[in-house]
């Protein structure tokens, strides 16, 4: 299975590079993009198997992402988007699943955790009002998942994209074909079997027995983590390009013979090296851990949140070293190291994985006062 979804990302490349100049351009993705990802079963690769899904290991998954974002790290990023909310639904009720994936397990469902909706519950459903940020691959999806507050209980519900409003605000520095805009919705009407209850108790239901759904929903790194580590690999490769061929402003020796540039280079290197190998092997840790039924503690969540963490961060500062080394090299639009750039640095700034999220990992380690969102524990 492996092999062959690896296989299908690298045949999709193809397309996901010609169309990555169009979605830089137009802030979201081509609809080629999207039919590519389709057709490498990237929507199918966390939803269970009684759904048609594939039930991947996260770190088949981890493989995958880093594969698409070697061709385009915004199409790449929808593997987040497809899958987050298929991981999160091993806790909802039945009809919803059924109701989301049964007749069709490509259905896209965008989901964002910023925001809460308001609700009001009336009949046969609630109504939800509100603006959620960040809506990756909205203009897609079927459907947004969303936190959503009723009478003081929080809920997530699945707001039909026809009755909402894309507010098309995604004009960022990087990663602009993912078109994380904001979405809104005024009194949109969310029938009852598409919202569930947010409950430390619940349990998984009968399609979410499998050994990936044992494992932490932290495993959601696997889709995205990688993009990181694909910009990273690429900038140490496109910085030894440039080593043979630049020759800084002012200077008559060439970059390869520059000491400054070599260290940034090694201590890359080495960078990228460690944190690959460090995020991989968490990832076989946790799925050896799940396959034997272990539980897991809050320590050991804590683990995984602190490999994903480090890898997106650590990949930053590879990437910064290929800055300090390459120059002006960073700065001509078009050139793939300026894209890289910022890409990463747009990436180094996610929510769920940003600098404060190390002092989430010590709140747990030393059981102090837990301050990040309810989605990150």
């Amino acid at each position: 299975m492996e092999d062959s979804l690896v296989a299908g990302a690298q045949a999709a490349g193809s397309v996901l590079a010609e169309h990555a100049a169009w979605a830089e351009q137009h802030g979201r993705l081509h609809e080629s993009a999207i039919g590519a990802l389709v057709e490498a079963g990237v929507p199918r690769l966390y939803l269970p198997r009684s759904l048609g899904g594939y039930e991947v290991t996260p770190a088949t998954c981890a493989y995958v992402t880093e594969c698409l974002a070697d061709a385009d790290p915004a199409a790449a990023w929808h593997v987040m988007v497809y899958n987050a909310a298929r991981l999160m639904a091993a806790t909802w009720p039945l009809t919803m699943v059924e109701k989301l994936w049964a007749d069709n397990p490509d259905r896209l469902v965008a989901a964002s955790g910023h925001t809460p909706f308001q609700g009001i519950k009336t009949k046969g459903g609630y109504r939800l009002t509100g603006r959620n940020s960040f809506v990756s691959g909205c203009h897609h999806a079927e459907y947004v998942l969303s936190p959503m507050v009723c009478d003081g209980a929080l809920h997530f519900a699945a707001l039909p994209m026809n009755e909402c409003r894309i507010e098309d605000n995604w004009d960022s520095l990087g990663m602009r074909g993912s078109g994380s805009n904001d979405v809104s919705a005024d009194g949109v009407l969310v029938d009852a079997d598409l919202v569930a209850v947010q409950s430390p108790h619940a349990v998984p239901n009968r399609h979410y027995q499998g050994q990936l759904y044992r494992c932490p929903s932290r495993v959601v790194f696997a889709t995205y983590i990688p993009v990181a580590l694909s910009l990273a690999r690429r900038a140490l490769d496109e910085l030894e390009s440039l080593a043979g061929q630049k020759i800084p402003y002012a200077t008559d020796t060439k970059l390869k013979h520059r000491v400054q540039a070599q260290m940034h280079f090694g201590r890359g290197l080495g960078k990228y090296r460690s944190v690959r190998t460090y995020f991989y092997s968490t990832l076989k840790q946790v799925w050896e851990r799940a396959g034997n039924e272990i539980e897991f503690t809050d320590r050991d969540r804590a683990d995984l949140y602190l490999a994903g963490t480090h890898t997106l961060q650590t990949c930053a500062e590879v990437v910064r070293h290929v800055a300090d080394s390459a120059g002006s090299s960073i700065l001509a639009k078009g050139r793939p190291l300026e894209q890289i750039v910022r890409d990463m640095e747009t990436l180094k700034h996610h929510g769920f994985a940003n600098e404060s999220r190390y002092a989430s990992v010590a709140q747990v380690l030393w059981q102090a006062e837990l301050d990040y969102p309810i989605l990150l524990r």
